[in-house]
């Protein structure tokens, strides 16, 4: 008799498994279709994002190729920002086109990571290069969506650590930057960035600076240059003409990172790989040797040349070991 029962109870059970599976499957559509619509103003935004929004409620505002240097706003990116329920942005200094859009829209969440770094000693408006800031960020949105951000926390504070490993023999030796949007990253692990080639990719720097920035580099003081993907290379291919230098390429907007869940802390190892490489692709002994002169090492500019005046005040920037 016993044995018919429980015959009859696993038939029963076998029988009632699927329809809790479908229950189950239901509940988690049924979540993700509360889940809001989330809109990073960046790619790299959207790294951070993804941790805790799934890919088919997340989009991002400045496409591929493009930076908030040189965005315009089109009429589909207005009807972008409309449909989402959750932006998040690097505030009005770095995208003053989202500025009147706050405004306008106060009804939506708008998470303005540049407040959160409010009281950084560093304010370089590339805030998504700053993984603390990054980590307030992701908290913020986790909690707007009803998700935990301790993984995420960890997965990012485990990065930092292992870049800051991975770096320690080369720390010290200095690199140039295409321009400067990475203090935040420097700070938080401990580098030596003597420079940086502009403040914004639409200004150039003058005669006398880049005749500054080729002595540092002869001088051996200076092994490293970095370009971005985003902009040509010409004026560091000038700059380092002739000159034995490790040179590497590191994108501020991460574009060869894709969008996942653990994007944003692959994107801190994929930086840090790039920045070994560079940093130790030329012996100390060797670099800064100086194999022919260039039109620049032979030019005499004027005491009074405004574009130098311009650019002398900002490509000196001592190394700042400040960790976040």
């Amino acid at each position: 008799m016993n044995k018919v029962i429980f015959l009859l109870l696993l038939v029963l059970l076998g029988a009632s498994t699927p329809a809790f599976a479908a229950a189950d499957m239901d509940d988690a559509l049924t979540s993700e279709s509360r889940m809001p619509s989330v809109l990073a103003s960046v790619h790299p935004l959207a790294l951070v994002a993804a941790s805790v929004v799934p890919a088919e409620r997340l989009n991002v505002l400045v496409p591929p190729g493009m930076t908030p240097h040189d965005f315009a706003l089109r009429p589909s990116d207005i009807d972008l920002i409309q449909n989402a329920d959750i932006i998040l942005w690097a505030g009005p200094v770095t995208e003053p086109y989202l500025k009147g859009f706050a405004n306008r829209w106060p009804d939506k969440i708008w998470i303005n990571v540049a407040e959160l770094g409010q009281d950084s000693p560093i304010q370089d408006p590339h805030w998504w290069l700053s993984p603390s800031v990054m980590k307030l960020a992701q908290q913020q949105l986790a909690e707007q969506v009803g998700r935990d951000s301790a993984t995420f926390a960890a997965a990012v504070d485990l990065a930092v650590d292992e870049s800051r490993t991975l770096l320690a023999p080369v720390r010290q030796r200095g690199f140039f930057v295409f321009h400067r949007a990475y203090d935040h990253w420097v700070a938080a692990l401990g580098l030596n960035q003597v420079g940086y080639f502009t403040l914004s990719p639409e200004q150039k720097p003058g005669i006398r600076t880049l005749q500054t920035m080729r002595s540092q580099l002869m001088s051996g003081e200076v092994v490293c240059v970095f370009s971005e993907p985003e902009f040509s290379p010409a004026l560091v291919d000038r700059i380092v003409e002739g000159i034995t230098v490790g040179r590497g390429e590191l994108d501020p907007m991460g574009l060869q990172v894709e969008i996942a869940s653990d994007a944003y802390p692959a994107l801190l190892m994929d930086m840090a790989h790039r920045a070994r490489t560079c940093l130790e692709a030329v012996a100390m002994d060797k670099a800064g040797v100086l194999e022919w002169e260039t039109e620049i090492d032979k030019a005499s500019p004027g005491p009074d040349d405004p574009e130098d005046e311009a650019s002398d005040h900002h490509h000196h920037h001592e190394p700042d070991h400040h960790h976040e």
